[in-house]
């Protein structure tokens, strides 16, 4: 008999806002509110709902969070269980802080060492707190296309045209974000991550990757491209790429992308995950989702009024397209 039970995995969502967090209009993205909600509880929310979640860990402002679970007329039902941790110092902090809660038996400040032997292969989904335009149908999407046999860190993507119902249209204030160019198509990362994290090898490097995330900063470009010169053997070939990845992005910023002279420079999405498994020392590769709410973070002032103006009508096309997926299924 074939088992249809949905695998299920601990959810930390990351709610922070220290080290290199960027607030916008002077507060936690996850607390500035859409319809009188703070945007966590809409993540919370679509992560209640989903056929993947066993139980969310929140890491952030403990007492903020409290405060916004409170509020009258809350999405979030408490489906899951739910446990809030305070926040750290960086990204890293926290994520590496709500898997060790994860853990059976854990001790805060105990050495995680002891842990490893029997967790190794344990993986968690994470998700930032700052996406309130998330689905269930865009989560369980993202974890059933993920084979954990094969391996051990998963990014979520979603391809450009998928994004397209969410540019600037008609009057209306939309949202268009940067892409990498890669050789079949441009991509956007959407936040949501499926990891074992004892399995990443170079696990440090991630929080250097988040504190130069803004890749449209040259002194972000070039922080990068310094740290990769440090990674020892693996440097030149994971440094080209990264320059690889920046040249495709101007190149086709210019509609430079069919000129055959220029082709070398955009990468195939198998050789980049290739040279993310390098650098981080596991076994990395990527699942593409087709919803874009995941995509659609709350990164800046213009965004934030963007999701404010068209939230239901953005809601429902992706209530529309879960349908239409799911008839085409």
């Amino acid at each position: 008999m074939v088992n249809d039970a949905p695998r299920q995995f601990d959810v930390i969502v990351t709610a922070g806002d220290r080290g290199t967090s960027r607030p916008v209009l002077q507060k936690n993205k996850v607390f500035l509110t859409i319809e009188d909600i703070p945007v966590i509880n809409y993540v919370l929310s679509a992560v209640e709902r989903t056929r993947c979640a066993a139980r969310i860990v929140v890491v952030g402002d403990k007492a903020r969070l409290e405060d916004a679970l409170a509020v009258p007329h809350n999405p979030f039902q408490g489906l899951c269980p739910i446990l809030l941790i305070e926040q750290g110092n960086t990204l890293y902090d926290n994520v590496w802080n709500g898997f060790l809660h994860t853990l059976p038996g854990y001790t805060p400040g105990a050495d995680w060492h002891r842990y490893q032997a029997t967790a190794e292969d344990k993986a968690v989904l994470v998700i930032s707190g700052d996406i309130p335009l998330a689905t269930p149908a865009e989560i369980d999407a993202f974890v059933e296309s993920c084979d954990l046999t094969r391996y051990d860190y998963f990014l979520g993507l979603t391809a450009e045209p998928d994004l397209r119902p969410y540019y600037p249209q008609a009057g209306r204030p939309g949202i268009r974000m940067a892409y990498f160019g890669l050789r079949e198509m441009q991509v956007r990362q959407n936040n949501l991550h499926l990891v074992k994290p004892f399995r990443i090898g170079n696990r440090h490097y991630i929080q250097r990757m988040y504190d130069a995330r803004y890749q449209k900063e040259w002194r972000n470009i070039l922080k990068i491209c310094w740290q990769l010169a440090l990674c020892g053997g693996i440097a030149p070939r994971v440094l080209w790429g990264f320059l690889c990845l920046h040249a495709a992005r101007t190149m086709t910023r210019f509609g430079w992308q069919s000129a055959p002279p220029l082709q070398p420079f955009f990468l195939d999405l198998s050789r980049v995950a290739s040279l993310v498994s390098q650098l981080l020392r596991t076994r990395f590769s990527t699942a593409f989702t087709h919803y874009g709410g995941c995509t659609l973070d709350v990164d800046n002032e213009e965004h934030y009024e963007a999701i404010c103006a068209n939230f239901n009508r953005w809601r429902e096309h992706q209530e529309t397209l879960a349908e239409d997926l799911k008839q085409q299924a």
